[in-house]
């Protein structure tokens, strides 16, 4: 049961109502996509993957917005992943299975999975979160 096509994106059959279905589509289709899944955890961040020889801590959420309803640090994830991706902006690139795009950070563009740079370089103190959940909650 593959939920992507190899020409695009999933299939309407199916659709994941919670984050544990997108953690399982992801680990069925990872190598696909071009990831290595190195180790899965319970606790945060969800993954540590490989991608393009460098390595990644990854997160999986069902939507891009629970990320930040989780309270989650953003200076300890490299690359979110999730089934919808529902915000204009954050500070790491989304991976969104729904659509097979990876919503890259500096050009604030979509971009193919395949063109997913490694772990981001700035500095922690910059990536904070704090900041961005104000300016949404407003």
């Amino acid at each position: 049961m593959g939920f992507i096509r190899a020409d695009g994106p999933a299939e309407p059959g199916f659709v994941p109502k919670m984050e544990i279905s997108v953690r399982e589509l992801f680990a069925q289709e990872a190598a696909r996509l071009g990831y290595r899944i190195v180790e899965s955890r319970a606790s945060f961040p969800d993954y540590i993957l490989e991608h393009a020889g460098k390595r990644l801590f990854a997160e999986a959420e069902f939507r891009s917005s629970d990320f930040l309803r989780h309270r989650h640090d953003f200076a300890r994830c490299d690359l979110l992943v999730v089934w919808e991706h529902d915000l204009p902006y954050l500070p790491v690139p989304v991976l969104e299975l729904q659509s097979l795009s990876v919503h890259d950070v500096k050009q604030r563009r979509t971009i193919s999975p395949g063109r997913l740079s490694g772990p981001t370089s700035h500095p922690p103190e910059k990536r904070s979160g704090k900041r961005l959940r104000r300016r949404l909650r407003r």
